[in-house]
C-alpha cells in the first residue's frame, strides 16, 4: 500500500510499504541498472527509477540513461534500477552492448565485468563457502557441446557462487555437486551446459538472478536427484531452459523442477521431464519474448531411459497434470510469441 507521495517536477517519489522491499514496482519489469544506458521505450511510457520499494517516477520517449540526472533524485543505500510496465518491449541503445537488444531482464541487469580471469583448471567452491567473484569473466576451455568437458566451477556441497560473470571459454559451466546456490551469476556463452545439477536425493540446486545465452542446446542440466529451482532469470538463444538427464547412467527420478519469474527469448523448450520417473515441473510467471512465431513448447514430457537400455522418446507437452503444473495462464506472450497447447498423453506426435 502506498502511504507517501513526494511530488518533484521531474516526477513523484513513491514509498511503498510491503513484507518484502523490491528494486520496482508491482507489475513493472526492470530493463536496466544505475548508470546504463536504456533502450528505447515507446512513447510516453512512465518509467520508475528506484530501489527498496521507494522509487521516481518519470513519462520518457525513446533511448535514455537510468540516473539521478534523467529522473531528479535517487534512493541510496543501493542501486537502483530502471522499470517498465511489464510488457512493455524496449529497442536496444544506439551502440548498446549485444545483451541490449533481449529486451529486458526481470529484475537482474547484467553488471560490466571489472576483469577477466583466465583460469587453468577448474576452480573448486568448497562445501559450505561462498565464492564471491566481484563481477568479474572467468574463462577456462572450449565452449562447444563437446561431451565430457571440465567445469569451469565446482561447488561442493552447501557452497555458494555469486557475482560471477562467465565468459566464451565456458567448457561445461558450473556444476553441483550437493546443495548449492547459484546467486547473480550470468553466461556470456553457454558452453556444454551452463550449469548442471548432480546432488542426491534431498538436494536443492538454487539458481537466482541472472542471465544466459548463446546456447546450442540446454541451458541447465538436471542429473541428480532432488530439486532444481530457477528464479528471477533470463535466457536467449538456447535450444533448453533445463532438461531432466534422458539416458544417464543410473538413470531415475523423481525430480523436481521450479521455475518462476524467467524471460526467455527464442528458447524452443521451457523445462523437459521424464514422466516416467516421476518427474514434476512447477512453473510461474514465464514470459516468452521471442523474435518469431514459432511455438514454444512450456512443459515438454518424455520417457527416459538409462543409459544402454535403448533412447529416451519424447511424449507430448502438457498442461495442469501431476508432472506438468503450469497453466496457459502461467504463461506471458510478448508479440510475436507463440506457445505449443497441444497437451497430450501417452505417445502422440509434437508439431
Amino acid at each position: 500500500m502506498k502511504f507517501q507521495h513526494v511530488l518533484f517536477a521531474l516526477g513523484a517519489i513513491a514509498i511503498t510499504s510491503s513484507a518484502v522491499a523490491a528494486n520496482r514496482p508491482s507489475g513493472y519489469t526492470t530493463i536496466c541498472s544505475e548508470g546504463r544506458a536504456c533502450g528505447a521505450v515507446p512513447a510516453s511510457t512512465n518509467v520508475a527509477f528506484g530501489r527498496s520499494d521507494q522509487f521516481f517516477y518519470k513519462v520518457l520517449s525513446g533511448s535514455f540513461t537510468c540516473s539521478e540526472a534523467t529522473f531528479g533524485g535517487r534512493v541510496g543505500g543501493g542501486v537502483n534500477e530502471c522499470s517498465v510496465p511489464t510488457g512493455t518491449v524496449p529497442t536496444p541503445p544506439p551502440g548498446g552492448p549485444p545483451t541490449a537488444d533481449l529486451g529486458f531482464y526481470p529484475g537482474c541487469a547484467m553488471p560490466t565485468n571489472t576483469e577477466t580471469v583466465q583460469l587453468s583448471a577448474t576452480h573448486v567452491v568448497p562445501a559450505g563457502q561462498v565464492f564471491d567473484g566481484g563481477n568479474k569473466r572467468y574463462n577456462l576451455s572450449g565452449g562447444s557441446q563437446s561431451e565430457g568437458q571440465p567445469a569451469v566451477f565446482d561447488v561442493m556441497d552447501g557452497g555458494t557462487i555469486r557475482n560471477v560473470i562467465i565468459g566464451n571459454l565456458a567448457a561445461d559451466g558450473i556444476h553441483c555437486l550437493g546443495n548449492c546456490t547459484l546467486d547473480h551469476v550470468w553466461w556470456e556463452d553457454i558452453g556444454e551446459d551452463a550449469a548442471t545439477a548432480l546432488g542426491g536425493p534431498g538436494t536443492v540446486m538454487n539458481i537466482t538472478c541472472g542471465a544466459a545465452y548463446k546456447g546450442s542446446d540446454k541451458t541447465f542440466q538436471f542429473n541428480g536427484r532432488g530439486e532444481l529451482r530457477i528464479s528471477n532469470f533470463y535466457v536467449s538463444s538456447s535450444g533448453k531452459l533445463v532438461r531432466s538427464c534422458g539416458d544417464c547412467t543410473g538413470n531415475g527420478g523423481p525430480r523436481r523442477i521450479f521455475i518462476n519469474n524467467v524471460i526467455t527469448r527464442d528458447v524452443p523448450t521451457i523445462a523437459g521431464i521424464n514422466s516416467n520417473f516421476g518427474d514434476v515441473a512447477t512453473i510461474r510467471n514465464l514470459t516468452l519474448n521471442n523474435s518469431g512465431a514459432s511455438k514454444t513448447k512450456i512443459c515438454q514430457v518424455y520417457k527416459g531411459v538409462v543409459k544402454g537400455q535403448g533412447s529416451t522418446s519424447a511424449l507430448g507437452v502438457e498442461f495442469n497434470t501431476p508432472n506438468c503444473q503450469v497453466s496457459q495462464g502461467d504463461v506471458t506472450l510478448l508479440p510475436p510469441s507463440q506457445m505449443n497447447t497441444s497437451a497430450c498423453a501417452g505417445s502422440c506426435p509434437i508439431p
